[in-house]
Parts: C-alpha cells; sequence; structure tokens
C-alpha cells in the first residue's frame, strides 16, 4: 500500500499568514499604547500627536535614514531609526530657526524632504527598496511584549494618579521645571530659566526644544507633551532601536534583541533582600521623571548604531552625514552622552594599537565627536559644570543599603563611613552584575570579541558609563546619568554575551526554560530569607554588628546553580556550556522578576501611595483653581509680558524653603520676575564651592526678592510703580498660601482673576 506525500502549505500562502501574524503583534502594542495614551488625554490631542509623529517625524526621517544607511535589514529598525533621525533633524531645525522667530513653522522641514526623496527617481528607489530581513512571527510578538513592557509600567499609574496640576499633594517639581523650560523653547532663543527673568539656562535643552516644535506643529498643550503622553513615541523608538544594536552583534536571532529590551527596560538587578529596594537603573526607573534622559537614551542607542556600522566599515557616504547629525543633537540633549561615546572610541584605539594597528576611522570618529562636544560646551552649556566633582565613591553613600548599616551619628556629621560604602559598593555592583550576567560571557572570551570594533565600542561605553558614575558626584545623585546613559548598550552587551554560549536545536526551550527558572529561584530564595529569624533591623544589630547581608545572596547563587544543573542534566550535550548558558540566562531572568510580578499590582500599589496623608516631606504644588489662573495668564497676556508673584517655595520645612517652585512658570508660558530659584547656572556654581542642598540655598538677589514680595505685603503706588519701570512686570500673580496679601492691593491694581486661592492682577 503506498504512502501519500503530506500536503504543504505553498510558499504564498505561508508568506501571506507570516505577515498576518507579524502585522497582528503591531496591532496589539498600538491598541495597548492608545488605550494608555486615552486614559491620560484628549482623543483630539492624541489624535494631533499620532498623526504628526507618523507624517512629521518618522516618515521624514525614514527617508533620511534610507538615504543614508546602506542597509535594509528591516521595517523595525528603519522605523525606529528613522523617528529618531527625524526628531534629531527637527530639534536642530527649530533651533536654527528661533533666532529668526520662526518657530511654528519648523515642522514644515518635512514636506521638501518628502518630495525630493519621492520625486527624485534615484532616491525613490532607494527609499522603496526592500528589506533584506524581515523578522520572523515570534520575533514581531516578543518585541511588540518587550517594547510594550516599559510603556505599560510607567504609563499605567500615571493614568490612575491625579491629573497633573489637580491634587495640591500630588506634585512632581521637577516635571513642572521641565515644562517651565519648554514653555520659554516655544518663545526665547537661547533657552531662559523663566521662573527668574533675566536668567539664562546653560543646560542640555535640545528636548525642550524639540518638546516646544512639537507644541507649535501639533498644537497639544505643553502639559500633555511632558506629562501624559508626549513621552511615549520616544520610549518606544529607543526600545526598538535596542533591537536593531543586538541585531547587529547577532544577527537573526529571535531572542536576543527581546531579551536585551527587556533588560533594559524593567530588569537589570537582582535584589535578594525582600522589603529593601536596590537600586533600580532600568529605563522605566527614570524615563518619565527625567523626560532629557528619554530622548537622550534613545539617540545614544542610534548613534551606537551608526559608530558600529562606521567603525566596522559597513556604510556608505551618508553614514558619516547621519552620524554627524544624531553627534549634534546628541550633545544637547543629554550632557553624558558623546563623552561616553568618545571613551568607547578611545578603547577602540587603544586596543588596535595594542594590536599594532591604526584604527583610522576610530580616529576620525574620535576627533569629529570631540569637536562637537567642545562647540557644546561652550553654546549650549556655557563652560557650566552644572555642580559635577570628582569624589570617587561617594555615589554608593548615597544609594543602596548605605542608609542601612551605617553608623547614626556618623551619617549625621556629614563624614562618611567608608567600610559602610564599601559594603553598599558591593552589594549594588553585585545585584548590578547578576542582572547583566552576559557580561561575565564577554570578559571571559575576550580573544573571541577583540577583534570587532564595534564590540570593544560598545564596551568602551559601558565601562565609562559605570566609572563616570562611581568617580563623580553631582547635586541630587545626578552623576547617575553616566551608568543610565550606558544602561541600554550593557543590556545587548549581556544579551549578547549569552547568546554566545546557547547552542543547539532547543534555544528557545533553553532560554525561556532559563529564564523562567531565574524568576522561580528568585523568589524561592527570597521566601527562604523571610522565613529566617534576624534580630536586625534590618542589618545592623544593638551590639553594632551586622547580620543578614551575605545569606540571601548565598541563598540566590545557589538556587541559580541549581537552575543551571537541572538544565544541563535536561540538554545533555556539552553540559558545561548548557549550565554556563543556564545560569547567565537565570540570573538575568532573575533581574525581571520583581518588575514582571509586580505588573498586576500596580493599580494597588498606586492607589495605596494616593491614600497616604499628607507630610511635611510631601511638596505641595497647585489646586486645580491656581493653575487655571496661571492658565489664564497665558490665554490673556503676550509673550513677552512678565509677571511678579509671591509664590517662591514648593515647600517649607525646618530646612527652610525649598526654592522648586516652577509651575506658574511653566502653565503660564510667560517669565516670572522671581518664582523659585533652584536649577539656575547661579545656584549651581554655588553647589560647587559650597556643598550644601541647591534646593534650599537662599536667592542670591535678596533686594530685589524684596522689592518683589513688598508689593504683595505692603503695596503703595510707589513700590509698584517702581517693579513696572525698573523690571518691566505687568502682572501680578498673588498666591494667599505662601504669605499675606494685602486688601490694598485692590486699590493700586486692576483683579482680573479671582479665586479663593489664586488672585491676578494688572497693573494700571
Amino acid at each position: 500500500m503506498g504512502t501519500s506525500a503530506r500536503p504543504t502549505a505553498r510558499p504564498g500562502r505561508r508568506t501571506a499568514v507570516n505577515h498576518v501574524v507579524k502585522a497582528a503583534a503591531g496591532v496589539a502594542l498600538a491598541v495597548l499604547v492608545l488605550w494608555l495614551m486615552a486614559g491620560a488625554s484628549s482623543a483630539d490631542s492624541i489624535v494631533a500627536l499620532v498623526r504628526f509623529w507618523l507624517l512629521g517625524i518618522t516618515l521624514p526621517g525614514v527617508v533620511l535614514w534610507r538615504l543614508g544607511s546602506p542597509f535594509r535589514h528591516n521595517l523595525i529598525e528603519d522605523v525606529a531609526a528613522g523617528t529618531l533621525v527625524g526628531v534629531a533633524a527637527l530639534l536642530l531645525i527649530y533651533m536654527g530657526v528661533s533666532p529668526l522667530g520662526l518657530q511654528r513653522w519648523a515642522w514644515l522641514w518635512a514636506v521638501p524632504v518628502v518630495l525630493a526623496a519621492f520625486g527624485v527617481p534615484r532616491w525613490r528607489r532607494r527609499v522603496m527598496s526592500r528589506v533584506e530581513r524581515p523578522v520572523g512571527p515570534v520575533t514581531a510578538w516578543l518585541l511588540a511584549a518587550a517594547c510594550a513592557l516599559p510603556v505599560y509600567v510607567i504609563a499605567l499609574p500615571r493614568n490612575i494618579a491625579p491629573a497633573p496640576y489637580t491634587d495640591p499633594g500630588y506634585n512632581n517639581p521637577d516635571m513642572a521645571y521641565q515644562q517651565a523650560l519648554s514653555a520659554s523653547a516655544k518663545y526665547d532663543f537661547p533657552l531662559q530659566a523663566p521662573y527668574v527673568h533675566g536668567e539664562q539656562m546653560d543646560y542640555h535643552y535640545f528636548f525642550h526644544q524639540f518638546t516646544a516644535a512639537v507644541a507649535w506643529a501639533t498644537g497639544v498643550d505643553l502639559t500633555d507633551l511632558i506629562y501624559t503622553i508626549g513621552w511615549i513615541p520616544l520610549t518606544l523608538a529607543g526600545c526598538a532601536l535596542i533591537f536593531a544594536l543586538a541585531d547587529r552583534l547577532a544577527p537573526g536571532s529571535r531572542w536576543v534583541g527581546p531579551l536585551a529590551i527587556a533588560v533594559a527596560a524593567v530588569g537589570g538587578t537582582v535584589n535578594a533582600y525582600p522589603g529593601i529596594g536596590l537600586p533600580q537603573e532600568s529605563l522605566t526607573a527614570y524615563l518619565w521623571g527625567s523626560p532629557t534622559q528619554n530622548l537622550g537614551s534613545g539617540l545614544t542607542v542610534l548613534l551606537a548604531v551608526l559608530v558600529v556600522d562606521l567603525l566596522r566599515g559597513w556604510n556608505g557616504p551618508g553614514t558619516w552625514l547621519l552620524a554627524l547629525l544624531v553627534a549634534a543633537a546628541a550633545s544637547g540633549a543629554k550632557a553624558t552622552i558623546l563623552p561616553l561615546v568618545l571613551c568607547g572610541l578611545g578603547l577602540v584605539i587603544f586596543v588596535q594599537l595594542c594590536r599594532r594597528r591604526l584604527a583610522r576611522r576610530a580616529l576620525v570618529l574620535a576627533v569629529g565627536v570631540t569637536g562637537v562636544i567642545l562647540a557644546a560646551i561652550a553654546v549650549v552649556f556655557g563652560n557650566h559644570s552644572t555642580g559635577l566633582s570628582l569624589k570617587p565613591w561617594v555615589t554608593f553613600a548615597k544609594t543602596g543599603i548605605y542608609p542601612l548599616i551605617v553608623w547614626q551619628r556618623d551619617y549625621e556629621t556629614g563624614v562618611y563611613d567608608h567600610s559602610s560604602m564599601w559594603i553598599s559598593a558591593a552589594v549594588t555592583c553585585l545585584a548590578w552584575l547578576l542582572g547583566a550576567a552576559g557580561l561575565l560571557v564577554l570578559a571571559g572570551t575576550p580573544k573571541r570579541w577583540l577583534r570587532d570594533t564595534g564590540v570593544v565600542f560598545l564596551v568602551g561605553v559601558s565601562i565609562a558609563g559605570f566609572f563616570g558614575m562611581a568617580l563623580t558626584d553631582q547635586s541630587g545623585s545626578s552623576q547617575m546619568y553616566f551608568h543610565r546613559t550606558a544602561v541600554p548598550i550593557i543590556a545587548v552587551l549581556a544579551a549578547v554575551g549569552a547568546h554566545q554560549l546557547v547552542v543547539g536545536r532547543r534555544t528557545g526551550r533553553l532560554v525561556a526554560g532559563a529564564v523562567l527558572g531565574g524568576m522561580a529561584a528568585t523568589l524561592v530564595a527570597r521566601r527562604l530569607v523571610k522565613a529566617i529569624p534576624s534580630d536586625g533591623e534590618p542589618f545592623r544589630r544593638p551590639d553594632a554588628t551586622l547580620t543578614g547581608i551575605v545569606l540571601p545572596w548565598v541563598l540566590t547563587l545557589v538556587l541559580l546553580l541549581g537552575v543551571a544543573l537541572v538544565a544541563a542534566l535536561y540538554m545533555r550535550k556539552q553540559p558545561v556550556r548548557i549550565a554556563c548558558a543556564a545560569f547567565v540566562l537565570a540570573a538575568m531572568g532573575a533581574g525581571l522578576f520583581l518588575p514582571l510580578r509586580g505588573l498586576p499590582e500596580i493599580p494597588e500599589v498606586t492607589r495605596a501611595q494616593l491614600d497616604r496623608p499628607l507630610t511635611e516631606e510631601m511638596l505641595l504644588g497647585p489646586s486645580a483653581t491656581q493653575a487655571a489662573a496661571a492658565r489664564w495668564l497665558r490665554d490673556h497676556t503676550a509673550p513677552d509680558e512678565l509677571i511678579a508673584t509671591n509664590a517662591h517655595c514648593a515647600e517649607r520645612s525646618a530646612m527652610g524653603c525649598d526654592a522648586r517652585h516652577f509651575w506658574i512658570a511653566g502653565l503660564s508660558e510667560r517669565h516670572v520676575l522671581v518664582e523659585g530659584w533652584a536649577y539656575t547656572n547661579t545656584i549651581n556654581d554655588q553647589v560647587v564651592s559650597t556643598a550644601l542642598n541647591p534646593n534650599i540655598l537662599p536667592f542670591w538677589d535678596q533686594p530685589k526678592l524684596a522689592e518683589n514680595d513688598l508689593v504683595f505685603t505692603a503695596p503703595t503706588r510707589d513700590n509698584l510703580q517702581n517693579l513696572r519701570a525698573k523690571y518691566g512686570v505687568r502682572w501680578l500673580y498673588a498666591d494667599p498660601g505662601q504669605g499675606a496679601v494685602s486688601p490694598e492691593l485692590d486699590a493700586f491694581a486692576t483683579l482680573r482673576f479671582s479665586a479663593p486661592d489664586a488672585l491676578i492682577y494688572q497693573l494700571r
């Protein structure tokens, strides 16, 4: 009896099914993103923002990317890289036309780019050419899930929390600061600190220029762009580019890129201590609260992709121009980016010299990057250090478990306990190293990758990021952004290191099993630690000895090794290599455990935080009526009209006035004579010489502050006329909660807006 051949799907039908499955992954991600955006903003704002991103940023950016890059790897890379190329072009063009007063028309740059690309036949063929290595359906879904993680983790708590500027107890002065600078970027060039009139802002302010450009092009309110929906496209593009960089080092892998995104976005830290938080350096920990880092992170990865291609000689003439464009945008997007890039190029040059070769491409790039850095120091940063100083290892006294193990008397004197500092450093570095355990593979196999200048460059960036953080100090622990800038690069190297160990046909099973096994091992280890009696609080015993620091890590490592042993027994072939691969993947999975376990708990945790009673430690923001008063000023005044206010303190405590009061300038989009004075160049310069908390330093021009405040407490015709004639003040914003407001003010100024907690006067 004969046997018939098993029917097979036609190639055309299989291709169509693959396209449908991949499209479904993109649709699922888009639906999730739009649902999260809809919970935070109006439909009109969402439509306007998405339309402009697609047509005014991504489309012309993809055109430039395809004209400049010789590769057609996949659409995910093209769209992600093109989007950030479009961002870089828009912000630089916006800055170019701002001195001419043409800010509102900067978005028109997209029109000639698109028309030229599709009007010139040779360019049109390059732009419309097919990709060479399209991603598979499994990869598409893994990428969609990985990119959805940070957006969901960041957006959901924001949606549950009160709307911005509606609850005084739910206030983030740093975000109001970002909005105030973006408001200045709409009208001023160069950027000003609008909350202290006349104070120029030397700062990595390119994010604010970009945000102002988007605001002009879309009509979307700055509050939405800063707080609710503006950050999402940048985050998605940056995460997708992590996949593109991983694909450069492990081409064709299904899981390396998604794993790198997950580690960078939500993982990267293994925490063996229940109830104690170790420093979480994943993107979700700071991207929303630091919009400049959100932009800087994406540009860092894009620049890394371009530099890797150039160092390997995989480039066309346009690739050099793209690298110059992105480097120029990165120079003022985040101050930490180009120094790390320069260190990475320096390591390439050093390694090649050791091999008796001259890294000409790296030298050219290093000279170009140095030139851009010097130009940025002079033009963007105004030769200010913003308070950065050389203080080795102080970072680990400000993070980690240091406050839990240091002697209280040492802590109070301001003198650091070095033994506690080193213990904190060891624990923190162990937590980070296990979360990115693939780096151990690279450390153990240097002969394999030292010949690849692209990998050497990425290793140099990672090393520079860590030591830039560990050797310096800055107010607000901003030195952490050296390391945070390198986090996406570190995650890529870790995932690629794990990839070097994984062999065999059952790769997917090994990766999934090891990652899940690492998560389970962490869960068991934490429960065992909870079950062990301890007399520490939580580490320091009454007799001053320490307890409970080492054992949790021993339990965690033993259980991770157990996962590796089970994997080796299951796979059988090459047991040592499989065990090493499983241990690395399990450790990286352990870093994902706490963030993934906490996903279902986000609503409950957020609501619990909102239900906490107000305390002195909570910064007070505006009420809904106070915010409405500031917006009234925006709608009823000219951009060049100056406001005076008696509101200066975000909170008052025993330490003094916390001068992070920025929301009047941010919401009114107008300059204020003196509102808050934190985060200014003058204060940052004082921090370098005094080492004091910058948020509570007094205003440097006390006579000016006295003249400002006197018109609210004891108004006369003369002091109001002095404020108008000497400083150009036209409007007064009086906050009765900040201090007494004299009823006699009605006799000398016209009351234009009145609420129980906000009064607006126009000077006659």
